[in-house]
């Protein structure tokens, strides 16, 4: 049992840091997606004033001012009211005779109380009701802020499973991309915004005030508050679990993150489950069958004018109809991934238009997803099946050798072709002849200098970040601060289905046994049974095969949880009768079998 206190605090750790999204994950929002930034305190000083972005210097920067600029608050209809600039997804409260309604909460309770002392000195009201437009963190971590008594929360269906789905299995390797994806430790000058909105504070987004839906729904549902319809429509896109809101009698249209003002974020770099790309262009043209006057999206600034909203859903549909057309083209032409990615490119009516320009999503990235989510990694190329052995070491004594191939990079890096020295560079690091003092400063310095020359806030902050951590060490996050109202939340089946991928295989080998968990508030059992290198977690009854127990432990779920997380120890739930077992000691040598780590 004390082998399990920390199993699973990097399943939160990612979900409150994100990344699509996690975050938006964008985000990658934890995403997730979404993916997002972060900055220090030092670096955001609290003064808006002093919170604007620097003069603009290239298209980020003058995105960072058009799309996002200070904090401020719009009233983009009447009576519905959108913070932008405060935080990395913006805040939208339809205010009602009988109260308010919000859309979208923020990602942390400092960053949406903020947000909600802004909204609440145009809109004062009780919060009737909070509405997730999707479950990124910066969507969805503030609503302890905005929740009261009798405050109704809506969601997809889809809503929790996708939320736990998303930081499953993978979520080691998701949160360190996150935190070179957040780009912390870059300074306003080298990274002035994410591209949609204002960086993400991940020291506040660790203090989770994320609350569970209390109403879900699918296909579509007509809610209505002090007198207002609202029309909620699951909208798969950004995830699976989307929806958009739309006001009829506002003729308003909230998108989440199914539009904003740049290329869509068709993939990821944080990594992440498949973007559905047909789903997306068929929520996109539910939205233009409504005919909305305004479009206020999660992120950048509303659109206004029919004419207007019609003109950028149709060009935002078509960019990602045009890059999936083309990957199905060129792969039905039997053209190599490689290829389709670098010629693939947006026509001049899209490619000019200020919200397709590539500062969050990126076409090539795009391009590799749509063709390796439906072909797979194989792009027919016969000698792509069977690679030789040790290809980098080869490919680099036929180079010349190690110290001839570190001086070609460094010479192509002074010559301003950074790309071609980092090429050169990750070579001769694959090869491992060459030794890591000399090589990773000047990878460091290549990655620096193609970070610092691309507009894609996701790929400044990575390059940018992956040049620290090698000079520096990686980027870190701290430790979650978790709430008893969503820890309550969380299905304790998640903490079992973080069990298989945490097995110490070296030390398991050899073992054959299995234990039994039952919890008397649910009723559930979970049988976890160690095979040969191999965690098996059942959710009821033992599978012919599995071996007697060696022991039993019965628990309820707050107890687990809380022993899973840390925040119980087992001696204090043994002395408080929460906690009984067969066999005590074989608890803790079972447990240990699995890394505790984050």
């Amino acid at each position: 049992m004390v082998a399990m206190k920390r199993s699973d605090c990097c399943f939160l750790l990612m979900l409150f840091v994100l990344i699509a999204s996690t975050l938006c994950a964008c985000g990658d929002t934890p995403e997730d997606d979404e993916a997002a930034d972060a900055t220090t305190s030092e670096q955001e000083p609290e003064s808006p004033e002093e919170e604007d972005p620097p003069a603009p210097e290239g298209a980020l920067a003058e995105h960072c001012v058009a799309e996002i600029g200070a904090p401020r608050v719009e009233e983009v209809a009447d009576s519905l009211f959108v913070a932008i600039g405060y935080d990395l997804a913006n805040t939208i409260v339809l205010q009602t005779d009988a109260g308010n309604v919000v859309i979208d909460v923020g990602s942390s309770p400092v960053r949406a109380q903020e947000m909600k002392d802004a909204l609440m000195a145009v809109a004062p009201g009780p919060t009737l009701a909070i509405i997730y437009t999707h479950s990124h963190a910066d969507h969805i971590g503030g609503a302890s802020v905005w929740a009261e008594e009798d405050t109704q929360i809506w969601a997809t269906d889809a809503f929790m499973p996708h939320l736990i789905k998303q930081y499953g299995a993978f979520r080691r390797a998701e949160t360190a991309r996150s935190l070179l994806q957040f780009g912390q430790s870059l300074s306003l000058e080298e990274l002035p915004c994410s591209s949609l909105g204002k960086r993400l504070d991940v020291e506040a987004a660790l203090e989770t005030g994320v609350r569970a839906p209390t109403h879900t729904f699918s296909g579509e549902k007509m809610l209505e508050f002090g007198g207002v319809q609202i029309e909620l429509v699951e909208a798969h896109g950004e995830t699976h679990d989307h929806l958009f809101v739309h006001v009829p009698s506002l003729g308003a249209l909230m998108p989440g993150d199914n539009y904003y003002a740049t290329f869509p974020n068709l993939y990821t770099i944080r990594g992440t489950s498949p973007r559905p790309v047909d789903r997306w262009i068929d929520s996109l043209d539910a939205m233009r069958a409504r005919a909305p006057d305004v479009l206020v999206p999660s992120h950048t600034s509303p659109v206004q004018g029919a004419d207007a909203v019609q003109a950028v859903l149709i060009d935002y549909r078509d960019a990602i109809q045009w890059v999936r057309d083309e990957v199905v083209r060129g792969a039905n032409a039997v053209e190599d991934v490689d290829s389709l990615a670098g010629r693939i490119a947006l026509p001049a009516h899209l490619a000019d238009q200020s919200y397709l320009q590539q500062l969050y999503g990126q076409v090539d990235w795009s391009a590799r997803a749509i063709y390796s989510n439906q072909l797979g990694w194989f792009d027919g190329r016969a000698d792509r099946l069977y690679p030789p052995d040790e290809t980098a070491r080869r490919e680099i004594e036929l180079m010349g050798g190690a110290p001839a191939v570190l001086a070609a990079a460094t010479a192509a890096r002074k010559d301003g072709d950074a790309r071609w020295a980092a090429h050169l560079l990750g070579k001769l690091r694959d090869s491992g002849l060459a030794e890591a003092a000399a090589l990773e400063p000047e990878l460091a310095a290549a990655y620096e200098a193609i970070g610092l020359g691309v507009q894609n806030s996701n790929g400044r902050a990575y390059l940018v970040e992956s040049a620290r951590a090698l000079t520096q060490g990686p980027p870190t996050g701290g430790a979650p601060k978790i709430d008893d109202v969503f820890i309550d939340a969380i299905p304790v089946k998640v903490f079992f289905e973080a069990l298989p991928s945490r097995l110490k295989t070296a030390e398991s080998m050899d073992v054959f046994e299995s234990a039994v968990f039952e919890f008397t508030d649910t009723s559930e059992t979970f049988v976890v049974t160690v095979r040969h290198g191999v965690a098996e977690v059942v959710a009821g009854e033992a599978l012919p095969g599995t071996p007697e127990p060696i022991t039993t432990v019965t628990t309820d779920t707050g107890t687990w949880r809380r022993l899973a997380l840390g925040l119980k120890d087992q001696l204090e739930a043994v002395t408080e009768g929460k906690l009984t077992a067969t066999d005590l000691i074989a608890v803790v040598a079972f447990m240990d079998r699995f890394d505790r780590g984050l």
